[in-house]
């Protein structure tokens, strides 16, 4: 399967998706990208479960400075490959999302589409509740319709639907201490 980059210095060009990957399809990633362009058009952006790089190296060729973490190697090797291909740069890496997430720093964009067999509102728990949304960031949660995220404190929240996938998004609040 092979799937094409919508839009930024990569546009049109496809990219090779590992078999063990569900890529977010192209009315979600328009919708996606279409929604960053008005709120966060730059920045750094997490993909927490890299996959196909549908979403992270979508974000690279459209500017931002991407980090994508894989825990499978195959698809690794896939984000690697692609990445290359298209001449986009991004940080990938190798590794459980959670695992990592205390030493990734703090980003303006997370973006996390796990594996929907996973325990999705634990794992948004854990999100919202570590430093990895930078003050005034989003994290946005892509999941499947039948499963609701519920607002959290210091966030704002926003529900979008596009068939059987939802975004929940979260804004964090500006710390109190920043102009």
């Amino acid at each position: 399967m092979s799937l094409r980059i919508l839009g930024g210095t990569a546009k049109g060009r496809a990219l090779q998706v590992p078999a063990s990957a569900r890529p977010s399809g192209a009315r979600v990633r328009k919708s996606l990208f279409d929604l960053l362009a008005s709120r966060a058009p730059t920045g750094t952006f997490l993909d927490l479960h890299g996959g196909s790089g549908a979403i992270g190296l979508e974000a690279a060729s459209r500017g931002y400075a991407v980090t994508l973490v894989e825990k499978d190697g195959r698809a690794v090797g896939a984000l690697e490959a692609n990445a290359r291909a298209l001449g986009l740069r991004a940080r990938i890496l190798k590794g459980d999302a959670l695992g990592l997430l205390p030493r990734l720093g703090r980003f303006d964009i997370v973006f996390s589409d796990p594996p929907y067999e996973a325990d999705i509102p634990a794992l948004t728990r854990t999100l919202l509740a570590s430093e990895a949304v930078a003050s005034g960031g989003l994290l946005i949660c892509q999941h499947p319709d039948r499963l609701s995220l519920p607002p959290a404190p210091g966030y704002t929240h926003e529900v979008r639907e596009y068939g059987s996938n939802t975004l929940t998004l979260y804004e964090r609040l500006q710390d109190e201490q920043e102009p």
